[in-house]
Formats: C-alpha cells, structure tokens, sequence
C-alpha cells in the first residue's frame, strides 16, 4: 500500500512526501499508539491483531498527510482503492487464476453476470482462505431481477432500448480482521480505510464486464451486528455487508 499511495500523491502533483519519510512517520506513529492500541494485555497480540494494528498505524498516516497536503480527496480515492484493488487481484492469479477473468468481447451479459457472481464467491473464499475473513455469504439475485436487466429489446423505431433496472445482490465478510481500525478510523473523520474486501470484490466484478458492456459497479460497505440486541450502546459490529450494485448506462 505504501508505494501505491506515493503514487497516487504524486498523479494528484504532492511530490514532498518521500519513501523514507513515509516510513518515518509510520514508525514515529506505531511506536506512539502501540500501547493504547493495545491496553494492558498480559498476552502478546496475534497475527491478526498485529495486522490489524499495522493497518491502523499505516493508514492514520496517509489520512494525516492527506488532510496535511490538502489532496482532493475524491479522485485520489477512487484512484488509490482502484489501484490496490488491482494490485491484489494480480497477486492471486496463480493460487486463483478463475478471479483473473479474459472473456471474449462475445461473451454475452448472462454469462458475464454468471462470471461475476461466481468472481464475488471466489473472492470471498480467497479472504477467508487467507485468514482476513471468518466466513461468508451471499445473497441471490431473483431471476426475475437477471432477466429485466439482461433482457435487450427494440423499440417501435430503429432505436434499441433496455428493459432494465439496476441489478443488487449483496456479500457479507464475516470477522474481518482489520474491522477494529476501520471503525477507528472512520471514528477520528478519515474517509480512507483498509476495506482490502471490497476493493478486491470490486475489481473482480468490475473486469468481468469490462469497458465495452458500460456497466458500472456500484459498492458500499455497512457495518453489522449480527447478534441482535435492543439496547445501541451494546452495539457492536461483526461483519462488513457489501452492497454490490450494477448499473446498466
């Protein structure tokens, strides 16, 4: 993540922020929170904890930056999440070749959509394998639903019109392990977390329709509490509910 978001600074002409600086800040920064990150736990933290801990260290610096620089957030985010997003779909090609999709420009929509539902379970499965998730699961389009949105028809003139709407499923991750310094994050005001599930999901969904189809994946993650409990103040989030929507330009 650290030498995509140099290059992100540098696309948005912040060029004042170096590797070695980079580096400095985020060692100043863990050295700082280590303790209060942890509290007073008598026993050493685990992998997780201590990726975790690092995800929150690593981007509480770039938010820091961010806001320290004034980058025009929007476009360095979307620039940034795409770009890792690739980055880890890349890397997986050879223990998931199935996720690195080149479908003919023939392949029709149906077939895409098959791709893509089956892009977003292998996904999950890899995090999970991966031992960034707990579990997961996800919802089933209705036929209905993939049939409006696929479904190509003529008007009275030469003109070709859809017979569509806007096609939703969702995918839940289940203990994810960098949850805590999401919450955290978003907590202090920074907009830039480590959400590594959805920006692989998206990049897998995105590719398998590529550029010529003009559907765009729409993503929003929300935070849940699957045990269910009246009371707001025992509220306490479990699993991250990505909310995947295509839309047909």
């Amino acid at each position: 993540c650290d030498v995509t978001f140099l290059t992100c600074l540098k696309t948005q002409s912040i060029a004042t922020i170096g590797p070695e600086s980079l580096l400095r800040q985020i060692n100043d920064t863990a050295k700082l929170l280590r303790k209060s990150f942890f509290k007073a736990s008598s026993n050493p933290a685990n992998a997780q904890e201590e990726f975790n801990f690092n995800c929150y260290v690593h981007f509480r610096v770039y938010n820091e930056i961010l806001v320290r620089e004034k980058v025009y957030f929007p476009s360095f985010q979307k620039d940034f999440e795409a770009n890792v997003g690739r980055l880890i779909l890349k890397s997986t090609s050879k223990e998931q070749p199935s996720l690195v999709q080149d479908l003919a420009p023939e392949t029709t929509l149906i077939e895409r959509l098959t791709n893509a539902l089956v892009a977003s379970d292998t996904a999950a499965t890899l995090l999970q394998n991966k031992g960034l998730i707990d579990s997961w699961e996800r919802s089933i389009p209705p036929d209905d639903d993939i049939e409006d949105w696929t479904t190509t028809s003529k008007s009275t003139t030469t003109d070709n019109f859809y017979v569509s709407s806007d096609l939703e499923y969702s995918l839940a991750l289940n203990g994810d392990v960098s949850l805590n310094s999401q919450l955290l994050l978003q907590e202090l005001g920074y907009r830039l977390y480590p959400s590594f599930g959805r920006w692989l999901v998206h990049e897998a969904v995105s590719q398998c329709f590529g550029n010529e189809n003009k559907v765009k994946v729409n993503m929003d993650d929300y935070y849940m509490d699957t045990s269910y409990n009246s009371d707001p103040d025992l509220f306490e989030p479990k699993q991250v509910l990505l909310n995947i929507v295509l839309e047909r330009d």
